[in-house]
C-alpha cells in the first residue's frame, strides 16, 4: 500500500462514540419502515464509513452518503476513477490490513466482478474476487463494524420458459444450489460461507441494477434501452417473456442508507430490488417514453428470474414510487455519450 493511503487509513476517528452491542452509528432516519426497527440517533457523534469500489455503483452511492452527513473513505484500485475523490485509499481491498480496518463503522462493497461474461472471461478471478477474497477481507475488519456487500439476485435464475410462464418471485430462503456459471457460484458460495466464517456481515441481492452514474454502465439493459431509443431512434429486444428483477440506483441508495441506520442486527441475506418486469414490458414501457418503435429480435435460450423483496421493505420502508417514464425521463436528461464507462 502507498504511504498516502496508509496515512488515509490510520487516521483517528476523532469523537467516535462507543456503541452497547453490535451495529453502526449513522445519521437520523427518513423514510419510515413497515415495522417498529430501532434505529441509531447519535447527533454529534463521527460516523467512518469505507466505500470499497468507485465503479458504476460506488460512484453513484458515494455523493449520496456525503450528502447524508456520513465520513466517507474511498478504496480503488483505479487511480484515474478516485481523481478529486477525498479520503481517497488508492489500493486493492486485498491489501486492507486490521489496522487499516479498524476505525471503520461500516464497510460497503461494490467491487466485485459484477457480470457473467466478466466472469466467463476470468473465473479464477470472478472466484478470489467474489468470494474467497471477500471472506478474509471481512474476517480482518472489526467484529462490530458492518459490512453490507453485493450479491446478486441471479442466484434464483431458471430456464426462460417457452411458454411465458412467469417464474415464481422467490425469498431470501429459496435460494437455488445449482449455479450454472462462476458468476453465480462465487456470489452464492460468498453467502453461504460468510454465515459461518464472519461476524456482522449481510449479502445484499442486488437485481439489474440501472440508472445514470458518473461511470456508466451502457450494456445494463435499462441504461441499453433508452440509449438504443435517443441513438438509434428504436428499442431492440430480444427474448421478450423473460423476467428480471430491476433495482434502481436511487432505490438502492435509499435501502443501503437505511441498513447503515438500523442498529439491530440485519439478515444474512436480503433482497434488494425496485421490480419485478418481463423483458418486452420493459421494452414497450421505454419504447413508448421516447415515441420509437421496438424491434423484436425473437428468442434465444437465455435465464429468467424474479425475486420477492418483502424483508427488506418491511425493515427499511420501500422506495419512493417513481414511474418508469420518470426514469427515463431522468436518465435520458443526464446521459451523455462522452461519459465514462464502468471498467
Amino acid at each position: 500500500m502507498s504511504p498516502a493511503a496508509l496515512e488515509t487509513a490510520a487516521r483517528p476517528l476523532l469523537g467516535r462514540c462507543h456503541t452497547p452491542k453490535t451495529g453502526p452509528i449513522t445519521r437520523h432516519a427518513q423514510a419510515k419502515p413497515e415495522t417498529d426497527q430501532s434505529v441509531w440517533d447519535l447527533t454529534g457523534c463521527a460516523v467512518k464509513i469505507l466505500l470499497v469500489g468507485h465503479g458504476y455503483v460506488g460512484s453513484y452511492l458515494l455523493p449520496v452518503l456525503v450528502q447524508a452527513g456520513l465520513d466517507v473513505s474511498v478504496c480503488d484500485q483505479n487511480v484515474d476513477r478516485l481523481a478529486g475523490v477525498p479520503n481517497a485509499m488508492r489500493c486493492r481491498y486485498q491489501e486492507l490490513t486490521v489496522s487499516d480496518l479498524a476505525d471503520f463503522n461500516v464497510i460497503l462493497w461494490f467491487a466485485g466482478h459484477s457480470s457473467v461474461p466478466m466472469s466467463l472471461g476470468d473465473p479464477d478471478g470472478a472466484l478470489a474476487n467474489n468470494c474467497l477474497d471477500l471472506l478474509h477481507f471481512a474476517r480482518r475488519k472489526r467484529l462490530d463494524a458492518r459490512l453490507i456487500y453485493a450479491s446478486t439476485a441471479s442466484v434464483y435464475s431458471v430456464m426462460m420458459s417457452e411458454n411465458g410462464i412467469a417464474p415464481p418471485a422467490l425469498d431470501e430462503s429459496e435460494t437455488r444450489l445449482d449455479p450454472v456459471n462462476p458468476y453465480d457460484c462465487s456470489k452464492v458460495s460468498m453467502d453461504a460461507l460468510a454465515r459461518c466464517f464472519a461476524n456482522a456481515i449481510t449479502g445484499i441481492r442486488l437485481g439489474t441494477v440501472c440508472g445514470m452514474s458518473p461511470y456508466l454502465r451502457p450494456e445494463l439493459i435499462f441504461n441499453a434501452m433508452n440509449i438504443a431509443a435517443m441513438r438509434d431512434g428504436c428499442v431492440q429486444v430480444r427474448n421478450r417473456r423473460s423476467y428480471r428483477n430491476i433495482l434502481f440506483l436511487e432505490d438502492l441508495a435509499h435501502y443501503v442508507l437505511r441498513l447503515i441506520e438500523l442498529r439491530d442486527d440485519l439478515p444474512p441475506i436480503l433482497n434488494t430490488g425496485s421490480l419485478n418486469i418481463s423483458i418486452g414490458q420493459l421494452a414497450d414501457s421505454i419504447a413508448a417514453f421516447h415515441g420509437v418503435p421496438v424491434i423484436d429480435h425473437g428468442n434465444a435460450t437465455t435465464y429468467s428470474f424474479q425475486m420477492n423483496c418483502q424483508k427488506i421493505q418491511s425493515l427499511c420502508g420501500a422506495a419512493p414510487a417513481i414511474s418508469m417514464a420518470e426514469r427515463c425521463e431522468r436518465f435520458s436528461q443526464s446521459y451523455r455519450p462522452e461519459l465514462k464507462a464502468a471498467s
